[in-house]
């Protein structure tokens, strides 16, 4: 992610029309920058892992001042996700694109606004149910006086931060930023809401947190460890039957990503069109429609969609100047789905009709859950 584009700041540009420009070519590198990270690298096994937790704290890139805050968010994720829960949430309560999607610049103490205190109980800590109207008031009231700097650095301003004591949970007290995250994460429901949302997007499936009970009180126990979480949830039964079985059906990110991996070209061609037909599956890239982010598994076939699944891919093989710059490998292996496709009989030679049958083959449309081992 060190590599990656350095940000460009839009609230600078002297007028409307170079700001709307300096967002559209901002929005258009993001996307570039994340689609090659998770095609190619480096380290595409860390790319997948903060995948998931870049949906669990989803960010719409198009309705920011500046796209490129998106990258920051990668960047914080790509740092923190092997230290503690606690660590990674704070990273991103102080990231100004989370903020700014969630209206937290506007939430000042004598003119409230709850989103991201409601987001921050209902997705990022507790979990729906588990939290009162009264706590989402005084949450939102411990997070007052975020502004951002000319530097793009979070800071509270005393003018508008209510520094008086506030009622969460049960606890009294003045609540700082960072006190009432500790607060927020220590809650056993905080581990029990975040290994579920975890774990539906790890297996591609609406999983229930009864199955993960010990798992969750031992990831309570271990201060909300990450590592911990990856390696136990790496020796659950599901996830080994999982592995054996490659049914988690890919979300269109991973399915583009996957084809465009297999291509092996570098044309800018590879990524402006898998960027296309990702919306045309109904994910388009790095905008979710709402805070809860995109759907996994099933939740991608709908009658559109399915359809589009098995025509948009070959549109990449389509292109000449992608396949005049290919780097295919020499055979297509059977490890390259998790069970025996339809369309073609593998191994097979990779000339591009033979690719197109895979592309539209129902077995390139799964995969294994992503590899805890680290």
């Amino acid at each position: 992610m060190k590599a990656y584009t350095r940000i460009t700041d839009c609230r600078k540009k002297p007028s409307k029309k170079e700001k709307l420009n300096c967002k559209r070519e901002s929005l258009r590198e993001t996307k570039y920058q994340w689609l090659k990270r998770l095609a190619y690298g480096p380290n595409k096994k860390h790319a997948e892992l903060t995948n998931i937790w870049l949906s669990i704290f989803a960010v719409n890139a198009r309705s920011l001042i500046n796209p490129h805050w998106i990258l920051d968010q990668i960047n914080a994720l790509e740092n923190w996700q092997f230290s503690n829960y606690e660590n990674l949430l704070y990273s991103q309560i102080v990231n100004p694109g989370l903020l700014q999607y969630l209206n937290a610049f506007r939430n000042k103490k004598n003119n409230p606004n709850e989103n991201l205190g409601r987001e921050l109980l209902e997705l990022y800590t507790l979990g729906e149910g588990n939290f009162s109207e009264l706590d989402v008031k005084n949450t939102s009231r411990a997070l007052t006086g975020l502004i951002l700097d000319k530097d793009n650095i979070v800071k509270i301003n005393p003018k508008f931060h209510d520094n008086s004591e506030k009622l969460i949970l049960g606890k009294k007290n003045k609540f700082e930023l960072r006190s009432l995250i500790k607060w927020l994460s220590n809650q056993s429901y905080t581990a029990e809401n975040i290994t579920k949302r975890f774990c539906n997007y790890l297996f591609g499936e609406e999983v229930k947190s009864e199955e993960f009970n010990e798992i969750i009180i031992n990831f309570k126990n271990n201060n909300l460890s990450l590592p911990f979480l990856y390696k136990s949830l790496a020796n659950h039964k599901k996830y080994i039957n999982s592995q054996k079985l490659g049914l988690r059906l890919l979300d269109p990110l991973s399915l583009v990503a996957k084809s465009i991996s297999l291509i092996g070209s570098d044309h800018i061609n590879n990524f402006e069109i898998g960027t296309k037909i990702m919306a045309k599956m109904g994910q388009p890239l790095l905008e979710p429609p709402n805070p809860k982010g995109f759907t996994y598994g099933e939740g991608w076939i709908t009658s559109s969609t399915i359809l589009n699944r098995k025509k948009v891919l070959t549109t990449l093989l389509a292109d000449e100047e992608i396949w005049d710059t290919r780097n295919t490998p020499k055979l297509l292996t059977k490890d390259l789905v998790p069970f025996e496709p339809i369309n073609i009989n593998l191994p097979a030679e990779p000339t591009r009709e033979n690719i197109a049958q895979l592309f539209i083959d129902p077995a390139w449309n799964f995969e294994k859950p992503i590899n805890l081992i680290f």
